[in-house]
Parts: C-alpha cells; structure tokens; sequence
C-alpha cells in the first residue's frame, strides 16, 4: 500500500482551521487504524510547525479522533484510532 503524503490537488491548507486540515490529511492520506501519526511530517506539508500540529492534535485527541499513547506500539505519539479514517 502507497501512503499519500503530500498535498491533496482539490483541497487548500489555507481554507480550514489547522484541526480540521489534520482531519481531512487523515482521512485521505493512507492512515491506518493503530498507526502513529508523523506529526513532522504533517507539520512540513501543512506549512506549520510541529507544536501546532501536535496542538491540534490534542483537540482532536479531545474529541476523540485520535489519542495520545505513552507507551504505544512506535513509542509515545499521537495513534489513529479504529473507525476513524
């Protein structure tokens, strides 16, 4: 399987709020269940830096989306969970 990491072509980063961008990279960007989340890299192709990233992954980790893993299967990040691609 291919992981899309770069910029969707229908989609600007400039037209949503940072955890909505997170979202909508998630949900198309080949993301699996379990799977940490590259938070540099989304950082790089959404043109921020990686304390906003992980910012807003913190308010998606709130609602749900996401969560925060101390001792998760890569270490301690930010995991997709099941259901939520």
């Amino acid at each position: 399987m291919t992981t899309n990491l770069g910029p969707s072509p229908t989609w600007s980063a400039f037209d949503d709020p940072l955890p909505k961008q997170i979202r909508h990279r998630l949900s198309c960007g080949g993301y699996q269940p379990g799977q940490a989340l590259p938070t540099g890299l989304l950082a790089h192709y959404l043109n921020t830096t990686t304390e906003a990233v992980m910012a807003a992954l913190a308010e998606l980790a709130e609602k749900g989306e996401v969560a925060y893993r101390f001792a998760g299967e890569h270490g301690p990040a930010y995991y997709l969970l099941a259901g939520r691609r």
